[in-house]
């Protein structure tokens, strides 16, 4: 199975990853800041499975959130579609997605 990590630098995607190689999962693709819109689409092209990890929590500036979050979880979607690949996609969010705040409203709006 090929499993696409994204959010790899972070807490959870960092040990997702190393948990994954442990149990003998040897094609991981793994997403990023520093990947490319065409890693991207190579990975959700290939992949069977997504985790999808990556967000923002701590912005310089309110309106990453959005881009972060909302656009980026749009961006994966549409790049799987793009594919034709049904992969199953396990979307991370946080209790913060039910109150009305700058982290929490794009994370409501990229469940929908």
């Amino acid at each position: 199975m090929k499993v696409f990590v994204t959010g790899v630098r972070g807490f959870i995607g960092k040990n997702l990853v190393c948990n994954l190689a442990n149990r003998g999962h040897t094609d991981i693709f793994e997403l990023d800041t520093e990947n490319t819109a065409a890693d991207l689409d190579k990975f959700c092209a290939e992949c069977d499975f997504v985790f999808h990890l990556a967000g923002i929590n701590r912005p310089r500036d309110e309106k990453e959130f959005m881009e972060g979050n909302f656009d980026f979880t749009s961006q994966l979607l549409e790049s799987l579609k793009k594919a034709t690949n049904k992969s199953p996609v396990l979307l991370t969010s946080s209790i913060q997605a039910a109150l009305d705040n700058p982290y929490g409203n794009p994370k409501k709006q990229g469940k929908i």
